[in-house]
């Protein structure tokens, strides 16, 4: 009942092993090993059992991508070749189905085994895939076998070769020669199917040691220096521990090198090489091929290049090769412009250049820039050049590349025949671009010289454009074999890595103190964690292609670090989870969910517990939750009663609460009850400090539910006013910095990738405080030189109060965010943060922000503002936005105590109510245009198509009457009934000469529970009109002016009205009204 199969494996040191091995019943190998010198018996893979066989393809339905759920992907069907102009999926029906693939001097082919759709859905799971499963691990099977017939002109260097390629890090394999002991008789033919029998081990490299994520299967050609490459035919491709008994042939003693691509015979020539005919494989990308390249996929007459009128851009529909023509003029440079050119009103991209797919290229691990061209007009001092522009807004540069020396087929351009130009990336890089999100590639002018005068122009004739990974042949000088200009320290003296827009520490195993463990995640499992480990000395590391769960209930340690740059899912499984680190960071292309499932009572608390470290973090990024380009998902359980009115006053003494309906809160969960006194003197100017000032704001543990009476574990200590209402604020996640945390955590996103944060209790998080703005200042060591994007950093002031370490931050995020259903309990300054970034802000409820509550900070900002309950606690500077405007370059914004302040116009607040005390205002907006004037609107899905991309300064102008809340978004129906200074703060609101209308405040109800204070207040702003306002004030004999208005330069403020109501209150109007 045994099978006996003959193979030889590669041993080290260059000897070859012969094994008999036994497929026994038991599910293991035992493997009698004869080898020089003695024998041995040894057990093969014990550890693990027997896999079924697992073909990769063996019809041809296996060469189209397959559905791996019952959801619905429209990348199902997508071919699985690495390029379906080489390979061919053949449909025998006398035979068994087969690959076809031809290959080039150029381009390999061969067979994806990747997801084709991922990350586009809730989950990030795969819905399409090759193979039967994306990526595998070709170490869980012993062998790889199929059948194979070849064709071509072979040599010592030239024979049929395969290999594979590793998903993330983009890892190769051993190339084997397709002969020998791997080959039924020792050798392929080209007219009978041989059966090739590939142990994996023979494939692994000291880099890639286990062969797994796997992404391609390649058939390899010979290289450029071969006019006649390999054309494979292979069937069956198949994964198993079981293969086919094989007559061996001559045993190698090692893997075959990887062709060099150069004959020893062959003289190099000064004209470049012929270009290719067809379109390259992965490892080769075409831009510019063919005339059809020079306009959008989706309307040919919408044009890819940039300044083609300008410069009168023309193309040559050639029928050798097809080119382009550039002459800059002294002033403007011509080029290719990349990516996205118009979105549809659905925020639908339907004018693309390449890659033709409404993105934006990424460079950044790109390696080469190719393409053949001949230029006309070269004198001294005018060198042709080119650089690449990119990299979202403000647009940055990359370094000019000057197209001469070791660049260029020869060393220089001529006008006489077209040359290859081959740049390494590397040389282009700077250390603020990685060249990602890439713009446009232009062809320079040389402009002017010294005396004034233009140089005469230059005219750029260019064909095959590409970026390629593959090792460019320039025919007489190679491109530069030294490290490029940047790479010339000890990359251990670099400090900090640039990301998106800010520079973050660098981490790695050999930067960690000597005390502290690194530990790798392996096998989709968390690392065995020593439990005596002292507090912070632990760091783990998830690599690109592990995708771990951690469901642990009792995990003591206090972890440094969790760095995360594959996938990281927190959730409970059978038992609550917690964990503690200093900080997490979910690196670029890395995944971090911390989640429970619906339905379950089982929860996830995230602790931050960390210490600040100024020496390695001057600016103290750390310690918290950074998705530095990542992506960042935390869900609770719905929530769906958030907060309640009273029906009845709740008083002092008791312990019991009466709400109008009932709701659907837990036994154990949390109310906060906000502030109701009435009277407070928020007018004084010692105030709190002249009146003996209590914050009544309380929390009430439900300890019983009777319908709609609540009774509470604990007593109350204040009265809280009928109609007020109580927040719920328990969740099934909760992330929060521990009481014994030196330093106050905080939650960051920027750049790429995702961020939602839905139903999650967020609590003392945010450690920027209201006093003065003052954040370090460092920058790169001039004198020291490393790969692009890091730096030694030199601290010319080391900050104590730094910008940006808010509660919950989207930072120069370039995806839509949600924020829905949280609870944000009391924060340093600013509880929900949108900078720069389209950000949905919905449903959630913040208690106790000592600055803001809700911060749109840049004026920029465009995603909704809907149905939030903010809570004041009377925290804040106390102070309006004047007096550090200017003195600050409107850096230091929105410290006096808010509910909702807005620097802009373009969002819409809508549905939102304050109660409890605010420091100024529950509701502000200061829309002064200084400093923010050249700020860009992000160009991400769901920004309005007129404003995206757009500078601010340019939109004010497109409208009649100036920019108003109504243009794009609004303020509608806004409630605050609480006590503050102003219920509504209007700033610096500019209007056309003849507007009749400005901004309209629509629906809103002011109510006022102070002694004094103003129901709107506005600052150098002449005109809104009011529908359906209510100001209302409560105390008798109070001061309170309904509507105020200072510092409109002499005008008389205009408040039309549809239904304006002022109650109670001294006095209608004060100040310039």
């Amino acid at each position: 009942g045994h099978s006996r199969v003959s193979v030889s494996f590669m041993a080290g040191g260059g000897r070859a092993r012969s094994y008999i091995l036994h497929k026994m019943k038991f599910g293991c190998i035992v493997l009698a090993t004869t080898l020089a010198g003695g024998s041995a018996t040894r057990r093969l893979r014990n550890t693990r059992r027997l896999r079924e066989d697992t073909f990769i393809f063996d019809t041809v339905a296996d060469g189209t991508a397959q559905a791996t759920t019952a959801n619905t992907s429209d990348k199902v069907g997508t071919s699985c070749s690495t390029d379906n102009r080489r390979v061919k999926f053949m449909d025998d029906e006398n035979d068994q189905d087969y690959m076809d693939i031809t290959t080039t001097k150029w381009h390999s082919g061969g067979y994806r085994m990747d997801c084709v759709d991922k990350g586009s859905h809730t989950g990030w799971q795969c819905w399409a895939t090759c193979s039967p499963f994306p990526n595998p691990n070709f170490m869980e099977w012993n062998f790889l076998t199929f059948e194979a017939k070849v064709s071509g002109m072979f040599d010592s260097i030239c024979k049929p070769t395969i290999s594979l390629k590793k998903r993330w890090p983009s890892y190769s394999s051993n190339v084997l020669a397709l002969e020998g002991e791997y080959v039924d008789g020792g050798s392929l033919s080209d007219t009978v199917w041989t059966r090739v029998v590939i142990p994996i081990a023979s494939l692994s490299t000291a880099e890639w040691p286990n062969v797994n994520g796997v992404k391609d299967i390649y058939f390899r050609n010979c290289g450029t220096a071969y006019s006649v490459n390999p054309h494979y035919q292979i069937r069956g491709l198949l994964l198993t521990d079981d293969p086919p008994t094989i007559s061996a042939g001559e045993v190698t003693t090692e893997p075959t090198p990887q062709p060099t691509g150069h004959p020893t015979t062959a003289n190099p020539t000064k004209s470049p090489s012929s270009p290719p005919t067809v379109s390259p494989t992965e490892p080769y990308w075409p831009i510019w091929n063919e005339a059809g390249d020079s306009n959008t996929l989706e309307d040919p007459s919408y044009t890819c290049f940039e300044q083609k009128e300008r410069l009168g851009i023309t193309v040559e529909d050639n029928v050798f090769q097809d080119y382009f023509t550039i002459r800059p003029d002294p002033w403007v440079s011509g080029g290719i412009k990349f990516g996205c050119q118009r979105k549809d009103a659905n925020w639908v991209c339907d004018r693309s250049c390449f890659p033709f797919d409404g993105s934006a290229p990424d460079w950044s691990e790109k390696l080469y820039l190719t393409f053949l061209a001949k230029v006309e007009g070269e004198s001294p001092g005018c060198t042709p050049s080119i650089m690449l522009t990119g990299g979202g807004w403000p647009r940055l540069s990359s370094n000019k590349i000057f197209l001469e020396d070791s660049y260029v087929d020869a060393g220089s351009l001529v006008t006489s025949e077209f040359r290859r130009v081959a740049i390494p990336l590397d040389d282009m890089r700077t250390n603020e671009w990685n060249l990602n999100n890439l713009y446009a590639l232009y062809f320079h002018t040389c402009g002017f010289n010294e005396e004034g005068s233009a140089y005469p122009l230059l005219t750029y004739h260019v064909s095959d454009l590409a970026v390629t990974n593959n090792a460019i042949d320039v025919i007489s000088m190679p491109p530069t074999t030294s490290p490029t200009p940047y790479v010339t320290d000890d990359t251990l003296l670099a400090t900090h890595r640039f990301i998106h827009t800010n520079w973050y520490p660098i981490f790695a195993p050999n930067r960690e103190p000597a005390e502290n463990s690194w530990l790798v995640a392996e096998n989709d499992a968390w690392p065995i964690v020593d439990s005596s480990a002292p507090s912070h000395s632990v760091t783990v590391f998830i690599p690109f292609d592990e995708n771990v769960i951690f469901s642990a209930a009792a995990d003591s340690t206090i972890y440094d670090k969790i760095i995360v740059e594959g996938s990281l899912t927190i959730r409970p499984v059978d038992a609550n989870v917690r964990i503690a680190a200093g900080t997490i960071i979910v690196e670029k292309g890395g995944t971090l969910n911390i989640l429970t499932e619906e339905n379950s009572e089982h929860t996830v608390t995230v602790e931050i517990n960390g210490a600040l470290d100024d020496q390695a973090d001057p600016e103290e990024m750390m310690v918290g939750i950074l998705a530095l380009e990542g992506s960042l998902t935390i869900s609770g359980n719905e929530v769906h009663t958030k907060m309640a009115p009273l029906s009845q006053t709740a008083t002092a003494g008791s312990n019991v609460l009466v709400i109008n309906e009932a709701a659907e809160f837990a036994v154990g969960g949390e109310l906060t009850l906000p502030d109701t006194q009435e009277g407070l003197n928020v007018g004084h100017w010692n105030f709190p400090a002249c009146c003996s000032y209590t914050d009544q704001t309380e929390t009430c543990t439900i300890a019983a539910i009777d319908g709609n009476q609540i009774t509470c574990e604990q007593t109350l200590m204040y009265d809280h006013a009928i109609s007020s209402n109580a927040a719920y604020i328990s969740r099934s996640v909760v992330i929060r910095t521990s009481e014994a945390s030196t330093d106050r955590g905080h939650i960051l996103h920027t750049g790429a990738g995702k961020f939602e944060v839905r139903n999650a209790r967020v609590e003392h998080l945010g450690r920027t405080s209201t006093d003065l703005i003052d954040s370090t200042v460092m920058a790169p060591d001039g004198d020291l030189n490393f790969p692009p994007g890091q730096a030694k950093m030199i601290v010319s002031h080391q900050g104590s109060n730094q910008i940006a370490r808010y509660a919950v931050h989207a930072h120069h995020s370039l995806v839509e965010a949600y924020f829905s259903g949280n609870a944000v309990l009391p924060v340093g300054r600013d509880g929900i943060v949108a900078h720069n970034s389209r950000v949905h802000i919905l449903d959630n409820i913040v208690v106790g922000a000592n600055g803001t509550g809700i911060f749109l900070e840049d004026g920029t900002e465009t995603g909704p503002v809907l149905n939030n309950y903010i809570i004041g606690r009377g925290g804040g500077s106390r102070g309006g936005d004047d007096g550090r405007f200017s003195s600050q370059s409107g850096t230091d914004m929105a410290h006096g105590g808010f509910g909702i302040w807005c620097r802009g116009k373009l969002a819409l607040v809508q549905g939102n109510h304050a109660e409890g005390h605010f420091g100024v205002s529950p509701f502000a907006f200061f829309v002064h245009p200084n400093f923010i004037s050249d700020k860009v609107i992000p160009d991400v899905q769901g920004t309005p198509a007129e404003l995206a991309g757009k500078k601010l300064k340019d939109i004010e102008p497109t409208h009649t009457n100036g920019l108003q809340l109504q243009s794009y978004g609004g303020f509608v129906n806004n409630s605050a009934v609480a006590t503050f200074q102003v219920g509504i703060d209007l700033s610096y609101f500019s209007v056309g000469a003849d507007d009749e209308v400005g901004s309209i405040i629509q629906d809103a109800f002011i109510k006022n529970l102070a002694l004094n204070g103003r129901g709107i207040s506005t600052t150098h702003s002449r005109l809104f009109t009011l529908n359906d306002v209510t100001i209302q004030g409560t105390v008798a004999a109070n001061t309170i002016t309904g509507i105020w208005c200072n510092n409109c330069n002499g005008c008389t403020l205009q408040t039309p009205n549809t239904t304006l109501v002022i109650e109670n209150v001294a006095s209608n109007r004060g100040g310039n009204c």
